[in-house]
C-alpha cells in the first residue's frame, strides 16, 4: 500500500515555534501536540500543501523553506509519509520581539523552542522536535528565494523552489 503523503509546516519566528493541540476527540492522536499540516491533495506539491495547511489551520500565511525531515508512520487509514518543511510567517518578525508575532487561530500558539521537549507530539515528529529543542533549526530568513509557495504549485518535486 502506498503511504499517504502528509506535509507539515514547522513555523519558527523570534525563537518560538507554532504549535497546536489536537482535540481530545480527534481520530488521530487525540490530545497530542502538533505542527500545522495535513494530507497532500492530488496535483499539489508537498511544499504547497504545507503552506495551505498552515493557512487553513492557523490563519497565517507562511514562507516555506527547506525540507528538514521525512518520517514514516501509521495512521488509522494506513501508512503515512510525513514531510516537514521549515517555515516562517509571511510578514517578517523582528528577532526576539515576541509581541510582533502574528496571532494564530486557537488551538495554535507560539511556544519557546526549548520548551518543545516537554510537550507530547506524535512519534513521527521526534527528530524535528529534538532539532528545534536543541536549537539546530532557525527561522527562514528574509533572503529565502520564494515569498511563499502558491497553492497551485505543481512541480511534483515535493520541495520548495
Amino acid at each position: 500500500m502506498t503511504p499517504t503523503a502528509i506535509a507539515v509546516a514547522v513555523v519558527v519566528a523570534g525563537g518560538r515555534v507554532l504549535v497546536g493541540t489536537r482535540h481530545p476527540l480527534s481520530r488521530e492522536g487525540p490530545g497530542l501536540d502538533e505542527f500545522p499540516g495535513g494530507k497532500v491533495e492530488p496535483g499539489e506539491t508537498r511544499a504547497a500543501a504545507a503552506a495551505r495547511e498552515a493557512l487553513e489551520e492557523t490563519g497565517l500565511e507562511v514562507v516555506i523553506g527547506p525540507l528538514i525531515d521525512v518520517a514514516a508512520g501509521t495512521a488509522s487509514f494506513g501508512p503515512i509519509e510525513v514531510s516537514f518543511f521549515l517555515a516562517r510567517p509571511l510578514h517578517q518578525v523582528d528577532a526576539g520581539a515576541i509581541e510582533s508575532l502574528p496571532e494564530p487561530i486557537p488551538p495554535f500558539r507560539w511556544i519557546e523552542a526549548g520548551g518543545l521537549a516537554s510537550l507530547s507530539f506524535p512519534g513521527t515528529n521526534a527528530r524535528v522536535v529534538a532539532m528545534l529543542a536543541e536549537g539546530r533549526l532557525e527561522s527562514v530568513g528574509p533572503g529565502f528565494r520564494a515569498d511563499r509557495i502558491p497553492p497551485d504549485s505543481t512541480d511534483g518535486s515535493g520541495r520548495s523552489s
